[in-house]
């Protein structure tokens, strides 16, 4: 994979270039199966499958499977086991092409949800990430707004949207999920004060707060939590409460929104709105306005 992101001074004026070696979504039937696959062995207690259970799951032939499982064995993804496969150590991580079709529907729920809450004018933080992505592209072109991102995959679904005016968060990219990030990132946004802020997470605990794979991503998270009037968690019900195999952390603010789904439990959310969560948006099927708000508005 190859992602980059270039700044061209074209007349006095920036203009950014995006390329990216990843597509937007798996590009066969193949790569999306596999993609399955993969977020089928990361789900459940024991993150293991046999290859009988992988094949009535995905509806295909056992001769598929383990066709599918040599090819992502051969990438280090996954460890073959008696009979089945798990994930290989340290690889529990989904690409972002993997990430696009791991909870799809519920993603692009949330993304809608997002940008109901956004006004015309409006300076918005946004984070990096599948469904941060989804939110740019479900803005279309609708608001004069300033977005500042550190996502690739959100420059590249605003760059061709000409009113909203884009400032990227430099620093080192970290490839597997097209995230920027560090101490440049962290200057920049030290800096803004943004009207609303999306955050994304591999993982929300009541404890804890939000999930990052690494020390510089915890880092940012925590500002993005601080830079703004209106702070909005976004992430799919898998991600409530699991806690599991993350080392790195940002603690929730004292007031704070979460954009979820309708699959998150009554039990989730209730330890989340003790945790200072004064709204919950429930996306899907019901409309907001029939979500979990603990907090009336002025």
């Amino acid at each position: 994979m190859h992602s980059e992101a270039i700044l061209n001074d074209q007349g006095g004026t920036m203009a950014i270039t995006v390329r990216s070696g990843v597509t937007d979504e798996p590009r066969t039937k193949g790569d999306r199966r596999r993609a399955r696959l993969v977020e089928m062995l990361g789900e459940g207690s024991d993150k293991r499958a046999s290859v009988n259970e992988l094949a009535q799951a995905l509806d295909v032939s056992v001769v598929t499977i383990r066709r599918d499982l040599a090819l992502l064995e051969k990438d280090e993804i996954i460890s073959r086991t008696y009979g089945g496969a798990s994930l290989a150590p340290g690889r529990r991580e989904l690409t972002m092409a993997q990430r696009q079709v791991s909870n799809a529907v519920e993603k692009e729920a949330i993304a809608q949800v997002a940008v109901s809450l956004i006004n015309e004018g409006d300076l918005v933080i946004l984070d990096a990430g599948s469904t941060a992505e989804r939110i740019a592209t479900a803005i279309d072109n609708r608001f004069e707004l300033t977005v500042v991102t550190n996502g690739l995959r959100c420059i590249n679904q605003l760059v061709g949207q000409d009113k909203v005016h884009v400032l990227v968060l430099g620093g080192n990219l970290r490839g597997i999920n097209e995230t920027i990030c560090g101490g440049d990132a962290e200057m920049t946004l030290s800096r803004i004060y943004g009207n609303i802020a999306f955050v994304g997470a591999d993982a929300v605990s009541a404890e804890r707060g939000i999930a990052s794979r690494t020390y510089d991503q915890s880092r940012l998270k925590s500002m993005m939590l601080r830079q703004a009037s209106q702070v909005y968690v976004i992430a799919d019900s898998s991600k409530l409460d699991d806690d599991t195999d993350y080392p790195y952390w940002s603690p929730l603010p004292h007031e704070w929104g979460l954009i979820t789904d309708v699959k998150a439990s009554s039990e989730q959310i209730d330890a989340l709105e003790e945790r200072g969560a004064t709204t919950i948006l429930l996306a899907g099927e019901q409309s907001p306005k029939d979500s979990r708000n603990s907090k009336e508005e002025p």
